[in-house]
């Protein structure tokens, strides 16, 4: 795939006027492959992509925005799922990213806010069809890299890992006060399992700040099919 594209830099769509009209021009190229394998027990993906972005506004501190010559990316994805036997599912992808500002003052080379060079997410999953109500278990773990605050990449986010945990049970509509209901889905979930305290954002123009990502959290959700 080729693609091009064209934005404000500074202002919104419909504010912006003839003579303050700055456009960040954006130039991508992607390509990928994907297989299913073993009459659907199993399956990947691999992507690679080069963009290219000119003319982007970057705040450089609490009062200042530049406008970046170039900010270049370059990164690899790839994605992975398999049923070795009945009701089991294992699953992860990985995001690997190069990006850099390209002739942008002092800048140059270093490594844009925010952009993690590697983001990890595996889980797997078991259900037993074989019960009178299928009951379903199963949890992810998602790791995130080192992450940079300003242009001048002096200050890191730390890199984290946070795991999830969940089961499910479905109740077949033969089971229910409602016979318009086809299957009722109970479930619950535990986000952050471990309570893991990181930065999971920050934005340059608040130098003393960054949002923390949610503490551990419970979840008790249902959804019905008719």
């Amino acid at each position: 795939m080729y693609a091009t594209a064209y934005d404000p830099a500074g202002a919104a769509l419909f504010s912006v006027t003839p003579d303050t009209l700055q456009l960040t021009s954006t130039r991508l190229y992607e390509t990928g492959a994907k297989q299913t394998l073993w009459d659907g027990g199993a399956e990947w993906t691999v992507a690679a992509y080069d963009i290219k972005q000119r003319n982007v506004l970057v705040p450089v501190n609490t009062t200042t925005v530049d406008v970046a010559g170039e900010v270049a990316s370059k990164g690899v994805e790839l994605a992975a799922a398999v049923r070795p036997i009945d009701g089991l599912r294992l699953w992860g992808n990985a995001a690997f990213t190069h990006a850099r500002f390209v002739n942008f003052d002092v800048w140059s080379g270093n490594t844009p806010p925010n952009v993690a060079p590697l983001i990890v997410n595996a889980g797997a999953s078991y259900r037993f069809n074989h019960w009178p109500w299928p009951v379903e278990f199963g949890g992810s773990v998602r790791h995130v890299g080192d992450r940079y605050l300003f242009p001048d990449d002096a200050t890191t986010l730390l890199a984290y890992t946070t795991a999830d945990v969940y089961t499910f049970v479905d109740i077949p509509g033969r089971d229910l006060w409602r016979p318009e209901i086809e299957s009722l889905r109970l479930g619950f979930r535990v986000r952050n399992l471990t309570n893991v305290v990181y930065a999971q954002w920050a934005d340059s123009t608040y130098p003393d700040q960054v949002l923390l990502g949610a503490p551990r959290t419970y979840e008790v959700w249902a959804s019905a099919r008719w």
